[in-house]
């Protein structure tokens, strides 16, 4: 632990995003998530098939638990217990 660790009080925490959910190709699989996709087709479809599929179910986000917070101050994590 480095000295501003022990001496900060974490005043400053700023909320850390949860986990997005993701998207499954229904053909080859594939788990991405919407950002990386945009509004484009399957990348690995399209890599070993030559098909552009935009064929994608919406899988549910794993268990967010507890919410997670960092310290501005001195960057450590910390996760709330409710």
């Amino acid at each position: 632990m480095t000295p501003e660790m022990t001496s900060c009080t974490h005043n400053t925490l700023v909320l850390l995003p949860e986990k997005k959910s993701r998207l499954q190709c229904r053909h080859c699989h594939l788990t991405i998530t919407s950002a990386e996709l945009g509004d484009s087709f399957c990348p690995e479809c399209y890599e070993i098939h030559n098909e552009k599929r935009y064929d994608f179910d919406e899988m549910d986000a794993e268990e967010s638990g507890p919410a997670r917070y960092r310290c501005e101050k001195c960057g450590v994590s910390v996760e709330s217990e409710y």
